[in-house]
């Protein structure tokens, strides 16, 4: 069980060092002055990948969904393509759908 455990930790951080490197902010080939994307926030790296019900990717999501204020759809998107385990995946896809949009939260 450790061993999944760090190996979850250290798959995480090396997605979010890879993510660091290609989200720099220095105007790339395909990027122009007027994109306006978002800072996230860092990715969660303790995740047990057991599909717990008060999951660090859930969580994330609805991070990323009040950053985005797009409904979740992108959200959505952005969790998943960093989900490599099929049966994370596809709890976190059922549970992402039912994640209420952020557009009408008061807070």
């Amino acid at each position: 069980m450790n061993c999944v455990i760090l190996n979850a930790i250290r798959n995480a951080q090396l997605r979010n060092v890879a993510y660091r490197f290609c989200s720099s902010s220095t105007n790339g080939p395909d990027r122009t002055a007027d994109d306006s994307v978002p800072e996230l926030p860092p990715e969660p790296t303790t995740c047990c990948m057991s599909g717990c019900q008060n999951c660090v990717w859930i969580q994330y999501a609805a991070d990323l969904t009040k950053i985005l204020d797009d409904g979740g759809e992108k959200a959505r998107e952005i969790v998943l393509e960093k989900i490599s385990d099929p049966s994370l995946k596809m709890f976190l896809k059922m549970e992402l759908q039912n994640m209420p949009p952020s557009k009408n939260d008061p807070a």
